[in-house]
């Protein structure tokens, strides 16, 4: 398809500067959404005075308009930002913080973004960031596929203040978007990683400089250029109402290959699963009440082995994550 003009929240953040580089590669012009002016060093926000000089040199490349804008507070998005988009591809998200936090930078911001779309009466591709941790891997067999036709995670309460943020951003996207007749993709990458990004939380339990390294399975990771090249082929392809589509490397590592390229992991001692799969279940009665790792479902879910595939979004976008794995962390970790 020709270019259009792409909205792209949170793109003063890791992915959201990728995702604006690699709309801009494809021809298309780009809206950047911040949060703040400070989100995006130097870079003056299209609906600030001009008068506001920029105190360091421009994050975003040339030709990229930048808007601010608290989407959690509601209201319509500022100034021209949203009008006559073709596509919104939703990166602003919380990873990490107090729960309440968490809630209002994902959820409240993502129902904020819709009701402002809605507002506008037009209906783009909406592309939302959402994540593999929303899938009840804890409740597959060692060793089962993970794909788009895995039952979604039902014990929210046992996992972590991030995955059930993810899992109510969804929620609330389906609802609006259904309500506005917006067609939408639910993009599920799996753990984002590149330069600066080598934090691993699948690779095992980590006690100061030791690492219990869990053993056998697939890393579900996903490079940051793979993930941003994947948002703006959805925002390219129109969805069939609401899809969603895992989105990984085609190359995944082991856990043992990962720390051999990555390097610098301390001491490791490689740990079976069941050890502590073993001992998560005999503390099953306290579990709302333990850390992440002593939680069963969530200790499934990063530590199970299991396997994974891209093959759906690859059938469906005009995508192809080809970079293999050693190239892409000699890039990342010279």
């Amino acid at each position: 398809m020709g270019p259009m003009t792409i909205l792209v929240t949170g793109a003063g953040g890791y992915l959201g500067q990728a995702t604006v580089r690699a709309a801009l590669a494809r021809g298309h012009r780009v809206r950047a959404l911040v949060r703040r002016a400070v989100d995006l060093p130097g870079a003056v926000p299209a609906n600030m005075p001009a008068t506001m000089p920029p105190a360091m040199p421009a994050a975003m490349p040339p030709g990229v308009e930048v808007f601010s804008a608290d989407l959690a507070q509601g209201g319509p998005i500022p100034g021209r930002a949203a009008l006559d988009v073709g596509a919104v591809i939703h990166c602003a998200a919380r990873l990490s913080g107090p729960e309440a936090a968490i809630i209002r930078d994902t959820v409240t911001a993502t129902e904020g973004l819709f009701h402002a779309i809605l507002t506008t009466g037009q209906q783009p591709r909406m592309v939302l960031v959402s994540s593999l941790s929303v899938y009840g891997a804890g409740g597959l067999p060692p060793g089962a596929l993970l794909d788009e036709t895995c039952p979604l995670e039902t014990r929210g309460h046992l996992r972590d203040a991030y995955t059930r943020a993810k899992m109510a951003q969804e929620g609330a996207a389906l609802r609006l978007a259904a309500a506005g007749r917006l067609p939408l993709w639910l993009i599920r990458p799996g753990i984002i990683w590149g330069p600066g990004h080598l934090a691993n939380p699948h690779l095992g339990i980590g006690l100061g400089p030791l690492l219990l390294r869990a053993g056998a399975g697939q890393l579900p990771i996903a490079h940051v250029d793979h993930v941003a090249a994947a948002l703006v082929a959805a925002a390219e392809t129109r969805p069939d109402g609401a899809e969603a589509l895992n989105i990984l490397d085609d190359d995944l590592p082991t856990r043992a290959r990962w720390l051999a390229a990555a390097g610098g992991a301390g001491i490791v001692i490689p740990l079976h699963w069941r050890v502590p799969d073993a001992l998560a279940g005999l503390l099953a009665p306290l579990a709302p009440r333990l850390p992440g790792l002593l939680r069963r479902p969530t200790l499934r879910a990063r530590l199970m082995p299991l396997t994974y595939t891209n093959g759906r979004a690859r059938a469906r976008l005009d995508w192809q994550p080809g970079t293999p794995f050693a190239d892409a962390m000699r890039a990342a970790h010279p």
